[in-house]
């Protein structure tokens, strides 16, 4: 939920008034509902930017100490839970500055780098950095130097007034708190000046990425003015290797659209062989053999598997994905078929032509009672003359006794 004006002023002045409260005795305070509702929203703001991640122990102890306090307030025991939120309070303003300080220094680091490389892409002299201003160091023995050290340090002296009223609050308090209360005061004093004196170094490293961030932004204008400028000397460039080239870049174009075409034509092909092939399979209720696309065309093979053992005749399976393929073939206008049988070496050579011319007859018989028409399909016998393999072993023999189909395209 948004903080109201009127919650933020609470928030804003219940520490300081807490602790000049606290630390002179007052014997008539007030309920500590301020002091409980600042310590709330400081572990609130803590937790908002990641303090579990960056500042576990202090967002701990401030998120302990809230406990504490609420606890106390629900027994009637106002001054134990106005002392536990003002620790509260300290705890959770000590964990959002070393939170934030972690997060502003990564982006500080980035920032830095980002500039650093444009300043190498722009080959200009890469700065070197001259330290974040969250390491300046503010010296001193006492907190109430400290806080002198802060507020003479010109690099630090504008930001964090907030905080450093706080600390400064809590160092007066320290001549008027009563020696029971010391520890706890000089502990409250010690916290709100670091939280001073951090929170001052976070503001000044903001400031300090304001400024890269202008210097970026600059670098990336004159990077992109250079990157125009190369542009424009490059399109001129090749404006005039353009002119130079006409006549090539016509006969590429040329060649590049009949590229295109022929494309086209292959990829039509192609659907029109996908569909074809899907319909004949359908019909047949059979698959076409094995194909494998060749220089003379798509090779369809039926393996010596396709004939009883020694002779000529389809077995039921290859006689069905034979009609398949004369379905194919005869969806495709313009396609011719080649039937070549092939044999393995073993036996007479003349009985082996004889066998070849047999099943090749028979296969060209069974696409023409698919279809196909007798004047585009052609059959022939090779016998042993073309083996694919080697016939000196049975693997290679089985390899070599085939049927081939050659479709042809005669576009």
């Amino acid at each position: 939920m948004p903080i109201s004006f009127a919650q933020f002023r609470v928030t804003l002045y219940a520490p300081l008034v807490s602790t000049a409260l606290l630390v002179t005795g007052c014997a008539t305070l007030p309920p500590p509902t301020a002091e409980l509702s600042a310590a709330q929203q400081a572990v609130m703001r803590a937790e908002a930017v990641d303090a579990d991640q960056y500042a576990p122990e202090a967002l701990q102890q401030a998120q302990t100490a809230l406990q504490q306090a609420q606890a106390a307030f629900t027994r009637g025991k106002n001054d134990d839970a106005r002392g536990a939120a003002v620790e509260a309070s300290a705890s959770g303003d000590m964990a959002r500055v070393r939170s934030e300080a972690a997060r502003v220094r990564a982006e500080y680091q980035q920032r830095f780098d980002e500039v650093a490389t444009l300043q190498a892409r722009l080959h200009q002299e890469v700065a070197q950095t001259g330290g974040v201003p969250l390491d300046i160091a503010v010296a001193g023995a006492s907190d109430e130097q400290k806080l002198q050290a802060l507020d003479a340090d010109p690099r630090l002296n504008p930001f964090a007034q907030f905080e450093r009223l706080q600390a400064r609050q809590a160092v007066a308090a320290l001549a008027t708190v009563k020696r029971r209360d010391l520890n706890a005061a000089l502990t409250l004093a010690q916290r709100r000046v670091e939280v001073a004196g951090l929170a001052a170094r976070v503001e000044a490293t903001r400031r300090e990425i304001e400024r890269l961030e202008r210097e970026r932004s600059e670098l990336l204008v004159e990077a992109s003015r250079r990157d125009a400028d190369k542009a424009r000397a490059e399109t001129e460039k090749l404006r005039l290797q353009a002119q130079l080239d006409a006549e090539e870049a016509a006969r590429q174009q040329a060649q590049a659209e009949q590229a295109q075409q022929q494309e086209e034509v292959r990829a039509a092909r192609a659907r029109e062989e996908a569909l074809a092939r899907k319909e004949a399979e359908l019909v047949s209720g059979a698959k076409l053999p094995p194909m494998q696309a060749t220089d003379q065309g798509n090779v369809f093979t039926f393996s010596g598997a396709a004939f009883a053992s020694g002779k000529a005749q389809l077995t039921k399976a290859a006689a069905a994905s034979v009609k398949a393929l004369g379905l194919y073939v005869n969806a495709l206008p313009g396609r011719t078929a080649q039937v070549v049988g092939h044999t393995d070496s073993q036996g007479d050579a003349a009985a082996n032509q004889n066998l070849s011319e047999q099943r090749a007859q028979q296969v060209r018989a069974g696409l023409v009672a698919a279809g196909l028409k007798r004047d585009r399909v052609t059959a022939r016998g090779a016998g042993s003359a073309e083996p694919v393999a080697d016939n000196t072993t049975a693997a290679g023999r089985a390899k070599n006794r085939r049927v081939e189909v050659v479709v042809q395209n005669n576009l």
